[in-house]
């Protein structure tokens, strides 16, 4: 059972929140872990099908102070040589040492849809954006893109991507895989509260006025349940990293400067219910074999997700144009990791997932009322 957390109305969080929810039902939450995962510089990739948000997610991720954001449609060594050009320092600015390119920078590339990008744009995204989220540092420096170097740069990576193509990428590809266990925290967006009536309009959330440059660890704190959360995400020993530089851009985005029991508390409430869902949905074959997820399990998950009323098999055999033979195994599948509930012929997320987006939809998607 998830902890029954309080957002303070007076909480910038609440606000930040209360905002996007004002607009698209059910993203407030997800654009909300984009934002921190700019000022934590941190990577994630929005996992979801068509029609559940996670363009809109990213659309409406605001600018944060000190960070230099880039759009990509496409990804060639040219537009980075631009990008480069774009961003390095006046005259006045240079030192004798200054080599070109960019140097101690905090970046950010957007890109909406991977699914646009060709598999040439998609390997230099993954040669140029591995190195500089590993290292900070790539040079590439030739007669065509003589300005395209990188220096001591921190990089968050923002990018919708559909369920199909990510696990494509990560079973075809081991730099893939590589990348996505090392670097990424994979979001599933899953959203029950989504209205069906779509608004095509341009909005982008607003920050706190003013966020802490930093935020320290409070003695004694328990980091244990952010790390469990984070195991299931990233590889080796970086859970503890990605669990305390998430922790202290949540309490910077709350304007404190010091982490308490009660953030981390506040934080698993918040983003658990996504960030498990997509490591509950890992498997490995034997010892041998890479860890992979399936696309079809990860669509009929998110499926599932849009009807807090349930859905009958029938019905998913038809919203997902396939068999129900096929739904009936994927249905096997979500059943036996405990990630959905069948009552009465209908198939629900789990009663903690449903008990979260209640919880969600009563504390968060409501107007504020005065003087409560």
């Amino acid at each position: 059972m998830l902890l029954a957390c309080h957002i303070d109305n007076n909480n910038p969080l609440h606000a930040c929140i209360a905002d996007i929810e004002s607009k698209y039902k059910g993203l407030g939450i997800p654009v909300t872990y984009g934002i921190l995962s700019v000022l934590a510089n941190k990577s994630v990739f929005f996992i979801a099908g068509r029609g559940v948000g996670k363009t809109r997610v990213i659309s409406s991720i605001p600018h944060v102070e000190d960070h230099f954001e880039t759009k990509f449609d496409t990804f060639t060594y040219g537009e980075l040589d631009t990008l480069c050009q774009s961003l390095a320092p006046n005259q006045t600015e240079m030192t004798e040492n200054y080599l070109g390119g960019v140097e101690n920078k905090k970046l950010v590339f957007i890109v909406k849809e991977f699914s646009t990008l060709s598999e040439y744009h998609r390997e230099v995204f993954l040669t140029v954006c591995s190195r500089v989220a590993l290292d900070g540092d790539y040079t590439h420096i030739t007669t065509v893109t003589p300005h395209l170097r990188f220096e001591n740069c921190k990089l968050s990576m923002l990018v919708a991507i559909q369920p199909r193509l990510y696990s494509q990428l990560c079973n075809r590809y081991t730099q893939w895989e590589n990348m996505s266990s090392d670097r990424f925290t994979k979001f599933l967006l899953l959203n029950p509260l989504r209205q069906n009536i779509t608004i095509d309009e341009q909005f982008v959330a607003t920050l706190p006025r003013e966020i802490p440059n930093a935020a320290t660890l409070q003695n004694g704190l328990n980091m244990e349940k952010l790390v469990n959360l984070f195991e299931g995400q990233i590889s080796g020993g970086r859970a503890y990293i990605y669990a305390r530089d998430y922790a202290m851009a949540f309490a910077r985005l709350q304007g404190k400067t010091e982490v308490t029991q009660e953030d981390n508390e506040l934080f698993y409430r918040l983003f658990s219910p996504y960030l498990q869902s997509f490591t509950i949905l890992q498997e490995r074959a034997n010892l041998e074999a890479s860890v992979t997820v399936s696309s079809g399990n990860i669509e009929l998950l998110v499926e599932i997700g849009k009807y807090p009323e349930g859905i009958a098999e029938g019905n998913l055999a038809l919203s997902l144009m396939v068999t129900t033979r096929h739904i009936e195994r994927g249905l096997g599948f979500l059943l036996a990791k405990d990630l959905i509930a069948e009552r009465d012929n209908r198939y629900y997320l789990n009663d903690e997932l449903q008990e979260f987006f209640t919880w969600y939809r009563d504390t968060l998607c409501r107007p504020n009322v005065a003087g409560e």
